[in-house]
């Protein structure tokens, strides 16, 4: 039985573990270490199993550069999950409740950097092909991708996607 919560201040030393051992091979993900500990605008939820941490998901603010201004949306900034624990649905799980929290507000679109194979299992699609451009030169376009949670706002948002403080 796994369950997901949100994370409380005593899990950041087991979220930081959780994330160098499941990106290893990339240095970690230090970069939103601080947006765990300082920020209050983000979803941070972690995926517990009888007082183990087995995984964690961030969602940070992203802002878009439109021509018609600035719009708010989120960033699926971190998903991971313990080597050992991989393979069992718990990233699916983890990021369908954070999602789920997010359907339940006015945010119109998420964004993600990752797996072109992994997150349209979620509805995510390529930003480039939504007119979504990523703040970082670089990355491919079936790697940024965009989750449109306002399906009448998605003609009209385009623009270059920023994660808020990075």
């Amino acid at each position: 039985m796994v369950d997901i919560r949100p994370q409380q201040a005593k899990d950041l030393e087991a979220i930081a573990r959780i994330n160098a051992d499941a990106f290893a091979e990339h240095g970690g993900t230090g970069s939103f270490d601080r947006f765990r500990e300082e920020r209050t605008d983000i979803i941070s939820l972690v995926a517990e199993s009888e007082g183990q941490l087995l995984g964690h998901v961030l969602f940070s603010p992203v802002v878009l550069d439109t021509p018609d201004g600035p719009v708010n949306g989120m960033g699926l900034g971190q998903l991971a999950v313990d080597p050992v624990h991989q393979n069992q649905g718990i990233g699916t799980k983890l990021s369908e409740a954070g999602l789920e929290k997010l359907r339940d507000t006015d945010c119109p679109f998420v964004i993600v950097i990752g797996h072109a194979k992994y997150y349209p299992r979620f509805g995510f699609e390529k930003g480039v092909t939504n007119n979504f451009v990523c703040q970082w030169e670089g990355i491919p376009d079936n790697s940024f991708m965009v989750l449109f949670l306002d399906e009448s706002r998605r003609l009209e948002l385009a623009g270059t996607a920023r994660f808020d403080g990075l």
